[in-house]
């Protein structure tokens, strides 16, 4: 148990250098490049889950240390949106597309919700 967390740890850290490594890239291109970084980081995350845990099922080795890491060190240090994707096609895939749109909504509501309230009370503080 302890390697996973260290393994989640490391990847982690691996995965959120990555992510500042693409911003950094993108931003040499230009600021208006940004966001072409977060969308670059979303699809590589949604690759790398897919990939990972379709091999790590087909091998079953889905709670070995190292595939933990993977998914959900590196991966989720890269974007956490891979698991938002992969937990959306879990839902649908076993028959339960209408909780997967409402997770879709939910994020998209609450998350840029809870983005706007932390903007105003970080201007009213």
């Amino acid at each position: 148990m302890f390697r996973d967390w260290i393994a989640v740890g490391l990847g982690g850290m691996l995965g959120a250098l990555t992510r500042f490594g693409l911003m950094h890239l993108f931003s040499w291109i230009g600021p208006a490049w940004l966001p072409i970084a977060t969308l670059t980081a979303n699809v590589l995350g949604c690759f790398g889950i897919g990939y990972a845990s379709q091999w790590a099922f087909d091998q079953q080795a889905e709670s070995v240390w190292w595939v933990i890491g993977v998914r959900v060190g590196l991966l989720g240090g890269l974007t956490t949106f891979s698991s938002f994707a992969m937990d959306l096609i879990r839902e649908w895939q076993n028959g339960r597309a209408a909780l997967s749109l409402g997770l879709v909504a939910l994020h998209l509501v609450l998350g840029l919700a809870a983005v706007l309230v932390g903007l105003s009370m970080a201007r009213s503080s």
